[in-house]
């Protein structure tokens, strides 16, 4: 049974809209696929549910590789809705960014984080859009959320994007510390994947290319 509150709020990103709800007395979100008027209407609802499939079995697959995420609570494939729990943390984000922390701290964070994304890659799971926003921090333990550009693969270069994309986020949310930051990531990310180190080194190949650069322009931005 749905019942909204009055703290209900509505939050309409890219691919989904996001309503928070009571779901049986639970505090819950109400994740819904937005369809795309771009696309012919057959492919869009079989890709919205195609999404919303994966993105639950995702949730579902990156807790039994010990990676804390929502619960979900129901799957609604009609109507291309999740109903999953709702994570009352801090964003990962606003933790790094907060001056009264300390960065020893943030660094031991980051690592941690590297820990988690490569026990979610050892398990062939693709976040799709890591960033220090999709990672929340409730009672010192981390939460991954937003799984809605995520797959199954245990593809290099899907991997390698997904550092990469972490990568991107701290040169340009967290650009006075992005380095330092993202050695700790993966220094963490090396100790749970045991093909760490070569995720990492694809991840320097991919990035070369897209910037137009050297490889040698980055490596020393990478642990190798």
């Amino acid at each position: 049974m749905e019942q909204k509150t009055d703290y209900d709020y509505d939050f309409w990103g890219a691919e989904a809209e996001l309503t928070k709800i009571k779901w049986f007395g639970l505090e819950s979100i109400k994740k819904v696929r937005i369809s795309k008027k771009y696309r012919i209407s057959e492919i869009d609802e079989i890709l919205r549910k195609k999404r919303t499939i994966t993105e639950a079995k995702l949730l579902i697959s990156a807790k039994k590789a010990k990676v804390q995420t929502p619960f979900v609570y129901d799957i609604e494939t009609k109507k291309r809705t999740i109903i999953m729990e709702f994570i009352n943390g801090t964003k990962v984000k606003d933790f790094l960014k907060s001056k009264e922390i300390d960065k020893k701290v943030k660094r031991e964070l980051m690592e941690e984080i590297g820990k988690k994304v490569g026990l979610l890659h050892s398990n062939g799971l693709i976040h799709g859009d890591l960033t220090t926003s999709n990672i929340l921090i409730k009672n010192n333990k981390l939460v991954f959320i937003d799984f809605g550009l995520g797959k199954f693969s245990n593809e290099i270069e899907d991997k390698a994007v997904d550092v990469l994309l972490m990568k991107k986020c701290l040169t340009s949310t967290h650009a006075e510390d992005n380095k330092e930051y993202f050695y700790a990531f993966q220094k963490g990310y090396i100790s749970t994947y045991i093909k760490g180190s070569e995720i990492l080194k694809r991840a320097l190949k991919v990035e070369a290319r897209g910037r137009h650069l050297k490889e040698s322009d980055v490596i020393s931005e990478y642990i190798l």
